[in-house]
């Protein structure tokens, strides 16, 4: 069996290019370190690292097995953690990043679920980030719920994992009292001024369609708020787009009207977290109450 410690003084000399360095950091002594890291390549049958009298260069092998190692400490200390969590009866707290659709349509009621669910679990959830993904990727957040289209032109998304939630269809909508005739005419719709949720505006293509319909190719505003859209759009000549369940309760209110016309565009949201990283007990309680809540969606 190897020795997690083992592990651990690897990726240190690893990191460091130094067995002094590595012991140093680590707080153990340099024979020690030595010592262990001897003890390791035998039981791997593998040179781990070149030695010199100046020199620590790390094998080919051991650049292979590095991020292997440092999974496998990740996954060492997640285990130690929720074992401490499940002892004392505690879930922890959890840090969400959310993109702007996602925290007015599936969050707020997966919160209202998991306070029921889990009472004990403090959430803070962090909506509208510049790149959900890098804040996910850098450790600001233990949990993004983003859209699949944003992740897979994300520069970090080979260190994350995805996790489907559903997807939903994107409608336009306006003021009832927009057009009295033609309502229904995507055209005419479009050569109105349009408001746009601003995750979804330079970052998605999604919209890119929509886009060149619009005389200049543009939209003239951008909000970083699904309920902001929704109030511009009922309060004035701008148009909007929303997601099919957000947009039906207004219907229902009378606020705004949801024309007859396919867009043919939706967003397909997903949960994403470290790949490196075990789930935490409380991200697995979030993701489960994700699950549940379904407001109208269709759960993959």
């Amino acid at each position: 069996m190897i020795d997690i410690k083992s592990i651990q003084h690897f990726v240190a000399v690893f990191k460091r290019n130094s067995f002094k360095g590595g012991a140093e950091e680590l707080g153990v002594t340099q024979s020690a370190m030595t010592k262990s890291i001897a003890r390791l390549e035998h039981e791997l049958s593998l040179v781990l690292f070149n030695r010199t009298t100046r020199l620590v260069e790390p094998t080919d092998s051991a650049r292979i097995l590095f991020h292997r190692a440092e999974e496998l400490l990740s996954a060492h200390q997640a285990l130690l953690d929720e074992a401490r969590l499940l002892a004392s009866g505690e879930m922890g707290a959890l840090k969400v990043g959310v993109i702007a659709l996602a925290a007015e349509t599936l969050v707020g009621p997966a919160l209202a679920r998991l306070a029921q669910s889990h009472p004990q679990l403090d959430v803070e959830v962090v909506v509208g980030s510049a790149d959900v993904y890098k804040d996910l990727a850098l450790g600001a957040c233990d949990l993004a719920i983003g859209d699949e289209a944003n992740f897979l032109q994300s520069s970090h998304a080979a260190s994350l994992r995805m996790q489907a939630i559903g997807e939903e269809a994107v409608v336009l909508v306006h003021r009832p009292e927009l057009l009295s005739s033609n309502r229904n005419n995507l055209s005419k719709l479009l050569q109105f001024p349009m408001a746009i949720p601003s995750r979804y505006y330079n970052e998605n293509r999604l919209f890119h369609s929509i886009s060149q319909h619009v005389e200049g190719g543009d939209a003239r505003y951008r909000l970083n708020s699904l309920s902001a859209c929704l109030n511009l759009a009922a309060s004035s000549d701008v148009v909007t787009f929303l997601p099919r369940s957000f947009a039906e309760q207004a219907q229902r209110q009378g606020v705004i009207e949801v024309p007859a016309v396919d867009l043919d565009l939706t967003v397909r949201l997903v949960a994403v977290s470290r790949a490196s990283h075990s789930q935490t007990p409380a991200v697995k309680a979030f993701h489960a109450a994700l699950l549940t809540v379904r407001p109208n969606i269709q759960i993959s």
